[in-house]
């Protein structure tokens, strides 16, 4: 149990001792917010740069390199095939091309881990935000009273988790998808299907339903007030230990 969960009223002390549910109201705006308003929406919008980061990098640069690099690997295939003659085409430009889009597709591995650790980061940062309004602000703040639209601050923060979890299986998926691409001993056939599987789960699947839900769930509770938001969150996390 995480310590927000432990915080979470109970259902049967709920009943005991119900509390009027808040009528609808129109979404806070300006002043009406609190500094706790502010920081969470700072934080969500930087979940939704992260989210359309990760796109761009596994649909352009990653799709880019993977097929690239079988694409090389074809041609300096066809030209080992010719027998050795002075006619026949050097090999070693297609090599240095293959070398590229190797080290170009492995790069793009490693942005999405860092990107998954800021996105964890992100998480730790809402949770944060939620205890100190806790502190603050009070049980009805923080689990009762709806922060813009309808969501109570304890929902927005629990939404971030399966968001982790979306592109945790989801990074698992294309490492798999990255090493068979980049074996040598892969076929052709396979090095196509692994190819196809990575641009199948990168514009569709559960990571991709999961957060497409998330953003727009988020947008209609915030009325569209993330693409407001100019100001940059200044997210602190610590260095990850080197194995």
């Amino acid at each position: 149990m995480s310590r927000l969960d432990s915080l979470t009223p109970s259902r049967s002390r709920s009943r005991a001792s119900p509390s009027p549910s808040p009528a609808p109201s129109s979404p806070l705006r300006g002043s009406n917010e609190t500094t706790h308003h502010r920081m969470l929406k700072l934080v969500l919008g930087e979940v939704r740069k992260i989210i359309r980061t990760w796109d761009e990098i596994i649909i352009i640069d990653g799709f880019k390199a993977a097929k690239g690099f079988i694409d090389e690997g074809t041609e300096m295939d066809n030209i080992l095939a010719i027998d050795e003659k002075p006619e026949r085409p050097e090999i070693s430009n297609h090599l240095n091309t293959l070398f590229n889009h190797r080290q170009t597709l492995e790069s793009t591995l490693k942005k999405l881990d860092n990107n998954l650790y800021k996105l964890s980061a992100l998480a730790e940062q809402a949770e944060k935000i939620f205890f100190g309004a806790y502190s603050r602000e009070g049980t009805e703040f923080v689990f009762v009273e709806p922060l813009w639209s309808t969501w109570t601050m304890e929902r927005f923060v629990n939404s971030l988790s399966p968001l982790i979890s979306f592109h945790t299986a989801h990074l698992a998926s294309l490492t798999t998808l990255s090493k068979i691409i980049l074996d040598t001993t892969t076929t052709f056939d396979d090095a196509k299907v692994a190819l196809e599987s990575w641009r199948d789960i990168a514009t569709g699947g559960e990571r991709w339903e999961g957060v497409r839900e998330w953003e727009e769930l988020v947008e209609l509770e915030l009325q569209s007030e993330l693409d407001d938001e100019e100001d940059d969150l200044p997210i602190k996390t610590k260095k990850k230990n080197k194995k």
